[in-house]
């Protein structure tokens, strides 16, 4: 798997963008930028990175997953998590899930951002599975 320098850098070189304007529209140095494509620095957060990949015209999920992975962690914008939303959260965060079941969230997340919209019964089989997990 390539490592999230080598992700941005190949988006910037296929993007035909400079490292100086990627990095002026990130509000970093171009020595910075160039530090995160090398692996010296640790990937940009989510925000940073939607904005590269815009500035790139790509595809940002494999930017943000490389993220978090090198990262350790996932980023949560708390301002926009309802408390259903976090009780699921925190329940698939700490419970142990079988492949099925992961395979089963990520068709109900990836059908929702098809549709563009919420969907209530996603968001309840989701709250299910939580459950379930945490008995």
């Amino acid at each position: 798997m390539a490592k999230f320098g080598d992700l941005i850098q190949r988006y910037r070189i296929d993007g035909d963008k400079t490292l100086e304007s990627a990095a002026d529209l990130l509000g970093v140095s171009a020595a910075y930028l160039s530090e995160v494509e090398l692996g010296r620095r640790p990937p940009f957060t989510r925000t940073r990175v939607e904005k590269l990949a815009a500035f790139y015209n790509a595809d940002p999920e494999p930017l943000i997953e490389q993220a978090c992975r090198e990262r350790g962690f996932v980023e949560l914008d708390m301002a926009h998590v309802s408390s259903l939303q976090l009780k699921i959260i925190l329940g698939l965060a700490h419970k142990g899930l079988s492949e099925d079941q992961w395979a089963e969230i990520y068709r109900i997340v990836t059908r929702e951002r098809r549709e563009d919209k919420k969907s209530p019964t996603g968001l309840l089989k989701l709250a299910a599975l939580a459950t379930a997990t945490a008995k």
